[in-house]
């Protein structure tokens, strides 16, 4: 090559590629690592949101048939018992429940016997029992229930689910079962202790869902 020859450019080409490669100015640095710290952000979030929002417990998760001696129910109106094994509450209502104010008046029972699922309605929190309130209170979203099972407040639509439940005498055979009372297979009864019971049979593989209840303060 003579020295009248232009000569190649070759700064800033990365070797073999020909390209030239331009250095991030300090702006953009700061600009892409924004931009980057953003997307985990909104990731996180938004998977947060997702788990937040989706049922806690999945359907038939702690299926099985539990065996309850006559002598475990609570008395009546007494608070309710927590089988945390089997996910639900044990409740005994009386006279009390029977005629509690804050009872809704469309959903009537007869005193007796319930298995209450212990998720709430709404979107599958564990709700607890609160006995200074004298009902139940899910901590994710506020929905509230009386031990009749019947929502009082809060964002739940329906009462809560109960499981069917049989009472059996010695030899196996079933005095008493859980039926629905409202139309759709909805709102399970109550049941009484008949002579020659000896436990409860309930099975958490098969739920009753509460009845349709919508109105502030219970009701539809």
């Amino acid at each position: 090559m003579t020295d009248g020859e232009e000569q190649p450019v070759t700064e800033g080409l990365t070797e073999g590629s020909g390209v030239a490669q331009t250095p991030l100015t300090r702006r953009e640095f700061l600009y892409y690592l924004w931009a980057s710290s953003m997307a985990v952000f909104l990731a996180g979030a938004g998977g947060v949101t997702i788990w937040f929002a989706l049922p806690r417990f999945r359907e038939g998760e702690f299926g099985g048939v539990f065996i309850i001696p006559i002598e475990d129910i609570p008395a009546p109106d007494a608070d309710p018992k927590e089988f945390a094994e089997g996910r639900f509450w044990l409740v005994n209502l009386g006279e009390e429940a029977l005629n509690d104010p804050r009872q809704p008046e469309e959903y009537q029972f007869d005193p007796g016997i319930r298995a209450i699922y212990k998720v709430c309605v709404h979107l599958g929190c564990l709700y607890k029992w609160v006995p200074t309130n004298d009902r139940f209170e899910c901590p994710c979203h506020g929905s509230k229930y009386l031990k009749s099972v019947a929502r009082i407040g809060g964002p739940a639509n329906r009462n809560l689910d109960q499981f069917i439940m049989q009472i059996i005498d010695d030899a196996g055979n079933v005095l008493a079962e859980t039926e629905a009372t409202w139309p759709g297979d909805r709102e399970g009864s109550t049941l009484q202790v008949p002579p020659g019971a000896v436990a409860l049979r309930i099975d958490t593989g098969s739920r009753i869902n509460g009845a349709p209840n919508t109105r502030p303060g219970g009701g539809t």
